[in-house]
């Protein structure tokens, strides 16, 4: 509003007519655009190699202007020149040499976009969209076109084969050829490989980028993805190209077919034989280490069938022997073949410890009755018996009357006898004062004269000292 003010104010009031015309044309440069008539391009456009390209001019104007003209021009080293231009009035007009390759998209007052179809690298270069107004005159805004090259994008195998247990080897090899700029190339697995990078430079500015794929081939791997991902201003999104990795490998073997339940008399039964290999495996040999093979045991596709009843003498150990080109592996089984089968034997157990535990059962009932009756029939025990409680090795001394008198020497007849009475006495008075009640000591100053009563101590006149237990009552 400003600008259109400042333009009616210089037009009304012609003081310098050709100050006033820089001054516009300031105003219009500062700014970049026209009040009235303003022109919007992008300030870069990628034009991809080949492809069609389309260069947006968006013009806007005032309802007080009129759009006389829209242009587009191109610098070149000789100079400018103009590839199309758009007159309401009189129509558009291209010049014979861009005529088959561009186009106004749909050219009005508003809009003056162009398109450029199979774009090359001579197409490099700047743009500039022009706009003629009546009373203003032209107005313009530039933009760069680069053509850039969508890569050609492409996996390739190792030079060897990848061998199980094998050393490191390249893999795959990621190409993203002649990219404009270089394209970014990069592996996605879950692989614990390494990914090296090369660069080359082609003609054109473009770029070829090569990344290989290093790792040490494991059958575990075999049937893995590797992913190629390619990253370029060119392509809408990722490029993504799967890559199956193949690992050759021995056979895995498995022999299938034995429950540890075979038994004489047992039919239908095999070993089956199942192996992965990689490439297939082209060689299957059943064999038997510890003797013959026995009758009435053939091989049927790679299994070893037994065709009647089993025999004791089928038990032994049996082989599997399995190759292709990479290698022989073997896998052995013991078979055993036993006299009843397992079911029959934990029947025949459960019997026998029945029939064990019943003759156990007997047994105790026979020694308990057994014991139960002779207790019965035992002699109540006397009184003795409850009140004696003597060690089994303890022998009573003989009644008195039984033991030999002792004779002391001649010579010493007299001190001997004076001697051992008198020791004799007071042995019965200690004893009898161990025994309050029992004896008094008035008893026992003359024992001959004394009859036995029922708890009482003798002390005898002659003889050893002895010390009698009452047969009546039990005394320590």
């Amino acid at each position: 509003m400003a600008l259109t003010m400042t333009a009616h104010y210089l037009r009304n009031n012609p003081i310098h007519p050709g100050l006033n015309v820089r001054v516009l044309l300031m105003l219009s440069l500062v700014s970049g655009l026209v009040y009235g008539s303003q022109v919007v391009v992008p300030p870069k456009v990628n034009a991809v190699l080949g492809k069609n390209v389309t260069l947006s001019c968006r013009v806007q104007v005032d309802t007080n202007l009129s759009l006389t003209q829209s242009s587009w021009e191109r610098k070149l080293p000789t100079g400018w020149v103009t590839l199309a231009v758009y007159n309401p009035m009189f129509g558009i007009s291209i010049p014979p040499e861009y005529e088959r390759r561009l186009s106004f998209r749909s050219p009005s007052m508003h809009d003056a976009t162009i398109m450029l179809e199979d774009v090359g690298f001579a197409d490099i270069g700047i743009y500039t969209c022009k706009v003629a107004t009546f009373p203003l005159g032209n107005t313009q805004a530039s933009t760069t076109v680069s053509v850039i090259v969508e890569p050609k994008v492409y996996v390739s195998a190792g030079s060897s084969a990848l061998i199980d247990g094998g050393n490191e080897t390249t893999v795959a090899t990621c190409i993203a050829e002649r990219a404009r700029p270089p394209a970014d190339v990069s592996w996605e697995t879950n692989l614990y490989g390494t990914s090296e990078a090369h660069m080359q430079d082609d003609a054109n500015g473009t770029t070829t980028t090569q990344v290989h794929y290093t790792w040490q081939p494991s059958r575990h791997a075999q049937g893995h993805t590797l992913t190629c991902v390619v990253k370029h201003p060119a392509l809408q999104s990722d490029f993504r190209i799967p890559y199956i990795i193949n690992v050759q490998f021995a056979p895995d073997i498995l022999v299938l077919g034995y429950d540890g339940d075979w038994y004489v008399g047992r039919e239908n039964v095999q070993l089956k034989c199942r192996a992965k290999a990689n490439p297939p495996a082209q060689h299957f040999r059943w064999i038997r280490l510890d003797g013959e093979m026995p009758d009435g045991a053939e091989v049927v596709n790679n299994s070893l069938v037994f065709i009647r009843p089993l025999q004791k003498n089928d038990s032994g150990v049996y082989r599997c022997e399995v190759a292709n080109e990479i290698g022989l592996h073997s896998r052995d089984i013991r078979i055993r073949v036993q006299d009843m089968s397992q079911k029959q034997m934990t029947s025949s157990m459960a019997i026998a410890g029945a029939v064990m535990g019943a003759v156990l059962a007997l047994f105790l009932i026979t020694v308990f009755t057994i014991v139960l009756i002779t207790a019965r029939k035992a002699p109540p025990p006397t009184y003795t018996d409850k009140v004696i409680d003597l060690p089994p090795t303890h022998k009573p001394p003989p009644p008195y009357t039984e033991r030999p008198p002792a004779i002391p020497l001649a010579s010493q007849a007299p001190q001997v006898a004076s001697f051992s009475q008198a020791r004799r006495m007071e042995r019965c008075y200690e004893l009898a004062e161990r025994v309050p009640g029992r004896v008094a000591r008035r008893d026992l100053q003359s024992p001959t004269h004394h009859s036995l009563s029922y708890q009482e101590w003798i002390c005898h006149q002659t003889g050893a000292d002895q010390v009698y237990i009452n047969h009546r009552e039990h005394y320590v």
